[in-house]
């Protein structure tokens, strides 16, 4: 009786298998970006430090593009441009937010320090918003300290180590006569930057980024800061001389009272301007990336009621200063249908 029952259960168990497809043993394949499938994907986004611009504003555009278009957005803090460049290159990131200048650089291997070989694994999915090169100092130095070349001697923030704000504080430096070697450097993010000089540890500090962003408007409600304009004749130069063949790759922008109160209404300071930009792994679909253009361009509106920065979106600008790194097949299959000629 006891062997019947055995037989009995052992089949009930095998029809139950059949049943449910349990003779097939291999798990169904998880969704992967750059497949076409109605399934949603995991994106990976690199931005930079939680303190500035990047990551705020890509958080905002995550939960926005995420609700347009299904697909979920892991946003991640990181070191910023460099480190979000050379993380599509290792396959970490499917998409990320950069300064033009360095995926420039990048793409045509104009950055040996940064980039020992040209990276071509990712592709533009449109630039948002202007950024520009901050120069924070303490606001008891104003007498002492009137142009970049009046700070050797002082303790100096050039940014995160390999982040886009380090490789303009060094051009910025080097086009002004000083070396690292004149002053204290300190490679901190925009946030510990903030804290350190709110400490009397710091002097000085560059951030490259959206204006206003969180570390410098927070800053000046806790102490008296200002910020650092430059001199027309080394911005021509500096402009000048870093064109990528017909390409010119800054510009001259201003920061007003708008953005930072501690910045007078009457004295606007001009400053060198890049530009963020969204650039995707070369491993997405066409489809996937039209999606998200189509999803980032027609909730622009709702974007920048999530972010101040958002205010400056154009499609118009959405590839003007890329120099020759190519748009993504899908973004420009968007722009072409908006009636922008793509190249």
């Amino acid at each position: 009786m006891k062997k019947l029952f055995a037989i009995l259960m052992a089949a009930m168990m095998l029809l139950c298998c059949v049943a449910c497809g349990g003779g097939n043993d291999t798990p169904t394949p998880t969704p992967t970006p750059g497949t076409d499938t109605d399934t949603p994907v995991s994106l990976t986004v690199g931005t930079g430090g939680t303190a500035g611009t990047y990551y705020a504003y890509t958080n905002a555009v995550g939960m926005i593009l995420g609700e347009a278009t299904g697909y979920s957005y892991n946003v991640i803090s990181t070191g910023g441009s460099v480190a979000n460049i050379n993380g599509i290159e290792d396959g970490d990131y499917n998409m990320a937010i950069v300064q033009n200048d360095t995926m420039i650089k990048a793409y045509n291997k104009l950055d040996d320090f940064n980039f020992p070989s040209a990276i071509t694994s990712f592709s533009v999915l449109g630039e948002v918003y202007s950024e520009v090169m901050q120069i924070v100092v303490r606001g008891d130095l104003k007498d002492t300290v009137k142009t970049l070349a009046d700070v050797k001697g002082l303790r100096v923030s050039i940014g995160d180590a390999g982040s886009g704000t380090e490789a303009n504080a060094k051009a910025l430096l080097a086009a002004y006569g000083v070396s690292l070697d004149d002053i204290t450097a300190q490679n901190l993010s925009a946030g510990s930057s903030a804290d350190a000089m709110k400490d009397g540890k710091l002097d000085v500090f560059f951030f490259t980024s959206g204006a206003p962003t969180t570390a410098i408007t927070e800053l000046q409600t806790a102490m008296s800061i200002y910020l650092l304009g430059l001199d027309d004749a080394v911005m021509d130069a500096f402009i000048a001389d870093n064109k990528v063949g017909d390409y010119a790759v800054y510009a001259k922008m201003a920061v007003t009272h708008d953005q930072y109160d501690c910045i007078p209404a009457d004295a606007p300071i001009t400053t060198i301007g890049v530009t963020a930009t969204y650039i995707v792994s070369n491993s997405l679909s066409e489809d996937q990336v039209y999606n998200m253009t189509k999803a980032l361009w027609e909730n622009k509106d709702e974007i920048a009621k999530a972010h101040a920065v958002g205010s400056g979106m154009d499609i118009n600008n959405a590839f003007v200063t890329i120099g020759n790194v190519p748009l993504h097949a899908g973004a420009a299959r968007y722009y072409t249908e908006m009636g922008l000629s793509v190249g």
